[in-house]
């Protein structure tokens, strides 16, 4: 069992717990999937409108995800679909964030051989816990907003909706704490965001338990989520950027020889990347010390260059290649970032739930309590 002292202490552990390649691969591959997953039905969404709906999108976004709440102007079929690859998006992250949870609660508890393999065993007998517990909290939601929408929508009816208003008005007090409770249902909810993975992951429970948990550590402990959240927020600010230019320096040492020796030939690598990744790589680099060594230049030509013989075939396929490298490396990096997140959040579950009910959750059932620091 790991050294713990039940404070914020614990919550520096975060940075060795967080930089693991078990933990940053689990979230990374749901990237990958979620990427897929978004981009096909965007893409599908796109034929099934016809006309120029492919090629207009193709030339202006390319493989860039773009959100549904942006300034896009799609058809209505395409925000639909992107909606819909959002909520995939957040299936699979709070699932492999109950992986990456659960990895990560048992190394507290000394196991640190715990296994991808042996988390996946868990999470497919309690993902039902993680998703029901969403829904759930979201059911409540549902159910207080259509008191007051019912209420309201009875009143418009002709004949007896100025009396019906008029009677519900004398249970305005209750209605007063109605809005109370709904407040903090969506500070429940919000809390869960964070939590749902590292409750299901550290105690097993179902989802209603994993409900009742997020409405205790919320009334119990408030100011302390808001404290260790702010610790684990800098965190996050320090190590990820850290994170990010290792792999920048990783991809431009990789890339200078390349730029030094053919340089037009890069740019133009870099060209079709450009354009199939939406303009990104342009807008990396314009961004303070990106491109200092200047392997993300794309020269000056506005679009694909036209080649002729071998060049015809090789650009297009190093270049698909480089593109994937690009998008690995943000992977990597939104990966870490997820990774530091699911294990920062498991550790303070185990603080926030030791000083509630004095439960140790890193001593498991039927094993020999060990002593913590003091």
């Amino acid at each position: 069992m790991e050294k713990c002292y039940f404070d914020f202490r614990d919550i520096f552990q975060v940075i060795r717990y967080g930089f693991s390649g078990r933990k940053i691969a689990v979230h990374f591959i749901g990237l990958v999937l979620a990427y897929l997953i978004y981009e096909t039905l965007v893409y599908l969404s796109l034929f099934s409108v016809g006309g120029t709906a492919v090629p207009d999108f193709w030339n202006k976004y390319a493989l860039l995800p773009v959100p549904p709440i942006g300034d896009a102007r799609l058809e209505q079929t395409t925000e639909i679909a992107m909606w819909i690859g959002v909520a995939s998006f957040a299936c699979i992250f709070f699932l492999g964030s109950t992986v990456v949870s659960k990895i990560t609660i048992e190394q507290l508890r000394g196991d640190f051989f715990f296994s991808v393999g042996d988390a996946v065993t868990f999470l497919k007998r309690h993902w039902k816990s993680v998703l029901g517990a969403f829904i759930g909290l979201l059911l409540i939601q549902i159910f207080l907003a259509l008191i007051p929408l019912s209420i309201a929508g009875i009143g418009k009816l002709p004949a007896v909706g100025k009396p019906f208003l008029m009677l519900t008005s004398l249970l305005m007090p209750i209605g007063f704490f109605l809005g109370l409770l709904t407040v903090l249902i969506v500070i429940v909810f919000s809390v869960g965001l964070l939590f749902v993975p590292a409750v299901v992951a550290t105690t097993g429970a179902d989802a209603f338990e994993t409900i009742y948990q997020q409405f205790a550590i919320v009334w119990n402990k408030p100011w302390l989520l808001v404290c260790y959240e702010a610790m684990l927020l800098l965190i996050k600010l320090i190590f990820v950027p850290i994170w990010g230019l290792f792999c920048l320096a990783g991809f431009s040492i990789v890339m200078l020889p390349m730029h030094l020796v053919h340089t037009e030939t890069m740019q133009q690598f870099m060209g079709y990347a450009n354009l199939w990744l939406g303009g990104a790589v342009e807008k990396l680099a314009t961004l303070p010390y990106i491109n200092n060594f200047g392997v993300f230049d794309i020269g000056t030509n506005a679009q694909m260059p036209t080649l002729t013989g071998t060049e015809a075939v090789t650009t297009p396929v190093i270049s698909v290649f480089l593109t994937i490298t690009l998008l690995i490396s943000v992977g990597l990096v939104i990966a870490y970032l997820f990774s530091i997140a699911s294990a920062g959040n498991t550790v303070i579950y185990t603080i926030v739930r030791k000083k509630i009910d004095g439960q140790n959750l890193l001593v498991q059932p039927d094993a020999e309590p060990i002593e913590t620091a003091n």
